[in-house]
């Protein structure tokens, strides 16, 4: 499912906030207390950054391998809340 949230990114000390489109999907819990056949290992939760806009509209997907790291932390911040 694709979600949208609004990131902040740092070009040259200026803050510039962005909107950034991606799938997301949660960790699933593996089962290692069961029958053999009925255990399975944990599956880590994925992150698939797709689009990076600026609020002028900006295409800003060029930078989302550079600052991928960032950008999931911060959408890591809004899932806590």
């Amino acid at each position: 499912m694709q979600y949208k949230k609004t990131v902040t990114l740092d070009i040259n000390n200026v803050e510039v906030e962005a909107t950034l489109t991606f799938d997301y999907t949660p960790e699933v819990k593996g089962v290692y207390d069961a029958l053999p056949e009925d255990c399975y290992p944990t599956e880590p939760e994925e992150w698939d950054l797709l689009k990076l806009r600026t609020e002028d509209g900006d295409d800003c997907d060029w930078m989302i391998p550079y600052i991928a790291d960032s950008l999931i932390e911060q959408l890591g911040e809004v899932n806590e809340d």
